[in-house]
């Protein structure tokens, strides 16, 4: 019979887990983390949660909730009321999954310890706001490890949870044989089996080669370095973005033209939400003549036609300035030089006034913007904002928006609040309005035109949507996708950690779909991320930092060879094919395991040859 464990024991004991994830994690030790710190991290927690104990269940859910917040700890630069839901939400369903190792028989941790993290994991990753909070799993620690973070493209992040898990469950079952050494032999041997063979064939299909690659897109990444609280007051986002961004822009080309070279890069991109103005639709403006307006707790319901108009075409003139395609309608050119002529602006103000384009002939634009859409609500039709990405090609066409998919909960969508109306209530009082944001219902591809006369397919991600894996694998079940471009805002939390779990989520996701990654951000971290996951180039400053900096970045992205004979290449990988039905795969595996092992506990049949667990913790 297993002795019973002190509350106070089993809370250190789970604890300790979390100090090795919290320890592992990119952007506390160093920036790309310590993933192999976290190797044996599910160990602990493992011994701890299968011995019985009074208080078990609410020391553990404890220790759980103190180790999100740790993972969750750079919240607190945006919203600190936040991380308390965000910390004991998410910390129930590993706390249950103690609960299950506690009821298992006395089989390997190296089997039960995995099964039992990854069920807890899925279902906390499926379950939507508030019930939980996705962002962590702990196989995204793995994004630095090159001989693993291959094996994405078969199994995603979920493959290597379940490898570092299971190795976390085999030093649980070393543990207990070197201290009570009262079990069979081969217990032991199939506790190293359960826990070696996940990871050796993760090793395997990481080191399996991907397809050749030729040189795609000329792209152009400006990074500007502003502070969240400059781009959120919107006193002037004409002379406080618009200007120095565009400063910037033509330093940036200067900076890296090629010698010789008659054009420039095939795109420009800026980062999330970063065009001033605000875009619509020619059917929202029918909408809102028809009566359609915003949500009274979105601050935006006096809006009117022409504020709606105006914000429209002040977007459209701005990139319109850029590409040289015509006069403005509403930025004329007497408008023009009132309103820019003065420092820095002054030089590139004048020729935009005589109607010559601010980027090189054949350069296309692609920037974060922000839209009017109508949709319906509550059995009516509302206007809501879309976060989205648009491309406008040197003749000044543009494509429709590629909408962000996943909308930060509470930040920038109410619906996971709308049960709970004193809670939007309290954020309408202290933000003045509550975020009306509308997910858009899959993630967007853009084409980007090249100078070579190619046409290169870009999946899109904005912020968010980088975190999770349907914004990369969904476009490329529908056809060809040649690379990805994350869209992203991430100086509300300023040098945090968060700034480099952005980046390794953009890793693994370059892995598992096998397409470089390009990130345009605000102010960092911008990158080019090769298809095996590694990063290529990043903007840093002068002194040497990635966050809260100006800079820029001109790469050649790598892109799949469409080639006849270059194997197939273009198309999706497994893990792209099977993404959708992965969670349930694994959960349900693991579910299955685990009940499995209730049931031949509960009919009094022994388990596999795992050793004693008399491990004493309190020595």
């Amino acid at each position: 019979m297993r002795r019973p464990l002190q509350a106070r024991v089993r809370f250190l004991w789970t604890l300790a887990t979390w100090a090795l994830i919290a320890l592992a994690q990119p952007g506390v030790l160093r920036p790309d983390g310590f993933g192999h710190l976290a190797f044996f991290a599910v160990g602990p927690w493992a011994l701890a949660a299968r011995r019985p104990g009074k208080r078990a269940f609410l020391a553990e859910w404890a220790a759980h909730s103190l180790g999100f917040a740790a993972v969750f700890w750079w919240m607190v630069a945006f919203f600190p009321l936040l991380l308390l839901p965000m910390a004991v939400i998410p910390a129930l369903y590993p706390a249950l999954g103690g609960l299950a190792l506690r009821r298992a028989p006395a089989w390997p941790l190296a089997l039960l310890a995995p099964a039992a993290w990854m069920l807890a994991e899925v279902v906390r990753w499926t379950l939507p706001a508030p019930l939980s909070f996705g962002w962590f799993r702990l196989g995204f620690l793995m994004h630095d490890t090159e001989w693993l973070v291959g094996s994405a493209a078969w199994f995603g992040t979920w493959g290597l949870t379940w490898g570092m898990a299971a190795l976390g469950g085999l030093a649980g079952d070393v543990a207990l044989a070197l201290v009570r050494p009262a079990g069979t032999p081969s217990g032991l041997v199939k506790a190293f089996g359960f826990g070696l063979t996940p990871l050796a064939v993760l090793a395997f299909l990481s080191s399996r080669p991907g397809g050749p690659t030729v040189s795609g897109p000329d792209v152009l990444v400006v990074q500007s370095g502003i502070e969240q609280e400059i781009k959120a007051a919107r006193r002037d986002p004409l002379l406080d973005l618009f200007v120095p961004q565009v400063t910037r822009t033509l330093e940036a080309l200067i900076e890296t033209r090629v010698p010789g070279e008659a054009g420039g890069p095939d795109v420009i991109m800026w980062g999330e939400t970063f065009l001033p103005g605000k875009l619509h639709e020619p059917d929202v403006l029918q909408d809102f003549r028809a009566g359609v307006r915003p949500t009274e707790l979105s601050g935006r319901a006096a809006v009117s036609e022409l504020e709606l108009v105006q914000q429209h075409q002040l977007a459209e003139d701005l990139v319109s300035a850029l590409l040289g395609t015509g006069p403005g309608e509403l930025l004329t050119a007497p408008v023009w030089r009132q309103l820019f002529q003065r420092e820095p602006a002054a030089e590139w103000a004048d020729r935009v006034a005589r109607g010559e384009p601010l980027l090189p002939p054949g350069t296309s634009f692609l920037s974060g913007v922000e839209s009017w859409a109508s949709v319906p609500m509550d059995g009516g039709q509302v206007l809501r904002s879309v976060n989205g990405v648009k491309l406008w090609t040197p003749d000044g066409r543009s494509t429709p928006i590629a909408s962000k998919v996943h909308l930060v909960p509470g930040g920038e969508s109410p619906d996971a609040l709308r049960g709970i109306p004193f809670v939007l209530e309290a954020v309408r009082k202290v933000a003045k309005a509550v975020p009306d944001f509308v997910a858009g219902e899959e993630p967007g591809v853009l084409l980007i035109p090249g100078a070579d006369g190619r046409v290169h397919r870009a999946g899109i991600a904005v912020c968010f949507d980088n975190a999770f894996d349907d914004p990369f694998t969904t476009p490329l079940r529908r056809g060809p996708v040649d690379l990805f471009v994350v869209v992203s805002n991430e100086a509300w939390y300023k040098s945090s950690p968060e700034m480099d779990h952005m980046l390794a989520f953009s890793r693994i996701a370059a892995a598992a779909s096998r397409r470089s990654i390009v990130r345009a951000t605000n102010s960092g971290i911008s990158a080019l991320i090769g298809p095996d996951g590694r990063v290529l180039q990043e903007v840093r400053g002068s002194d040497g930092r990635r966050k809260m900096v100006a800079g820029a970045l001109r790469v050649r992205v790598p892109v799949p060879d469409r080639r006849a004979g270059a194997g197939g290449v273009g198309e999706a990988t497994f893990f792209a094919r099977t993404e959708p039905v992965q969670p349930w795969a694994w959960g349900g595996g693991a579910a299955l395991i685990l009940l499995f092992a209730l049931v031949r506990r509960r009919f009094g049949h022994s388990g596999p040859g795992q050793p004693s667990p008399g491990f004493d913790f309190e020595g």
